[in-house]
């Protein structure tokens, strides 16, 4: 089943963080070459945050220690071999994920 949030204007912006680093955790993770599987939105939302070199650093900011630690453990041993390359593969826009937009209806008109 999927899942619909509703975002507070209060904290709109803490809720899309969160959002944000869930869809991150969701979405992210290793091919069977050891390359780092980051989905289109996501690359293009980091486009006007991070470097493409530094995307995977940021990535991981957002991940669980637990999902940081797979990913060093599978890039390590592959590390020589990506220096001065991508670190990441790219995966196509998945159209089923979705942001849903309602208008407020708390306020008396």
């Amino acid at each position: 089943m999927e899942q619909v949030r509703i975002f507070s204007a209060e904290n709109v912006r803490q809720e899309l963080q969160e959002s944000m680093r869930d869809y991150i955790r969701a979405s992210v993770g290793i091919n069977d070459k050891g390359k780092l599987t980051v989905p289109a939105l996501l690359q293009s939302y980091a486009k006007g945050t991070v470097e493409d070199s530094l995307l995977a650093d940021w990535i991981c900011r957002q991940l669980t220690p637990a999902q940081v630690s797979a990913i060093q453990d599978t890039t390590s041993s592959r590390k020589q071999r990506l220096l001065g390359f991508r670190s990441f593969t790219v995966i196509p826009f998945d159209s089923k994920f979705r942001y849903l937009f309602l208008p407020d209806r708390t306020d008396n008109r």
